[in-house]
């Protein structure tokens, strides 16, 4: 059996119609970027880790009906979660729809891909930087995690549960992961997949890999963590799944496609970042 392919784009920070992103990103631009050079990738799911929307913005029946669209024509589940950036409710029934199952709330999710379940939870505390998963979470999660899956099973959270590596995000991350750690531990789940940060990275729970896609909208300069890197393609992370073995990298669209749009290139900009 061949590996398994997620793909997983974050922070997307999706703004109305005609609205750049800090003045000078298409978002929407970058997004659909991101999504076809997925598709050279040949999917069999693409998750989403939340802040589809920036600041809130009234774009969630748009970005669901975009998602539906890839559905159909990749042939493969989009999978979405909120962010701190999407209000509670948004991520609603118009989202996920090849989910078997929901949780405590709309937003927590199971799909099955080929023997892999993805489970999705909702750690998004609207216009709050740092995320929670409650217990009632917690109680459907364990739940879940008392019947192992095929291929195991991968947790989407926007907020990681481990801290940042930038001291500008620290404290950014998922309250009391070790309430996380405590029902993951001993399972089947594989691997933590989550964005939030803006900047590409992998840490461990406890054993449990944690991979921080980077964002499709922009990112944060490693060097100087205040300012958005000068970026010409949108970023996302590939996971390859075999049954023992599992494989993470980074990807941009630029490696695949000209993107040529001047409104999709952020110049470095200091002083916007916020509660990513």
């Amino acid at each position: 059996m061949k590996p398994l392919t997620i793909i997983h784009l974050s922070d997307t920070h999706l703004r109305p119609e005609g609205q750049l992103l800090h003045g000078n990103i298409d978002s929407w631009g970058r997004t659909a970027q991101a999504l076809r050079a997925a598709k050279n990738f040949s999917p069999d799911a693409i998750v989403v880790t939340g802040d589809i929307a920036d600041r809130g913005a009234p774009i969630h029946p748009v970005a669901a009906a975009m998602f539906n669209d890839i559905q159909e024509e990749f042939g493969c589940p989009v999978i979405s979660i909120p962010g701190n950036h999407d209000p509670s409710g948004r991520v609603g029934p118009e989202f996920n729809t090849q989910r078997l199952s929901t949780g405590p709330y709309l937003a927590n999710t199971v799909h099955e891909v080929m023997g892999l379940r993805i489970i999705g939870l909702d750690s998004a505390g609207f216009q709050l930087a740092q995320g929670e998963v409650d217990q009632a979470q917690l109680a459907w999660l364990r739940s879940l995690l008392t019947v192992p899956a095929p291929l195991g099973s991968l947790l989407l959270l926007h907020h990681p549960p481990v801290e940042a590596t930038s001291s500008v995000r620290a404290g950014r991350g998922l309250k009391d992961p070790m309430a996380l750690a405590a029902v993951t531990a001993g399972t089947d789940i594989r691997a933590i997949l989550c964005g939030h940060y803006h900047q590409a990275a992998t840490s461990l729970l406890i054993n449990t890999p944690v991979f921080m896609a980077p964002a499709v909208s922009y990112n944060m300069n490693p060097f100087a963590p205040d300012e958005i890197l000068a970026e010409s393609g949108s970023g996302f992370a590939v996971l390859q799944l075999g049954q023992d073995a599992m494989n993470w990298f980074v990807a941009y669209s630029d490696q695949v496609m000209s993107t040529t749009q001047g409104a999709g290139h952020p110049r470095s900009v200091r002083g916007q970042q916020t509660a990513n």
